[in-house]
């Protein structure tokens, strides 16, 4: 069960109109900004990096359904 096309524009924080270049500014900026080695170098807890990964799943998720839905590689 996985998120609509709604959720998924909403998880990256653009909007369905949003061009496939600011889709990917986006969805870059969020993997950057929660990764978990990005994290650990930052000095986060181990509670925190289970957080980030499960964040950066849902903004994987949410970048694969919407390349999906306008058909970019």
């Amino acid at each position: 069960q996985g998120q609509s096309l709604q959720q998924a524009y909403a998880a990256l924080g653009v909007n369905p109109d949003a061009s496939e270049q600011e889709i990917k500014r986006a969805y870059r900026k969020l993997v950057s900004q929660y990764h978990p080695d990005k994290l650990v170098s930052q000095g986060l807890p181990e509670e925190m990096m289970e957080i980030s990964k499960n964040r950066v799943r849902e903004i994987n998720a949410a970048y694969d359904k919407i390349k999906a839905s306008r058909g970019i590689k």
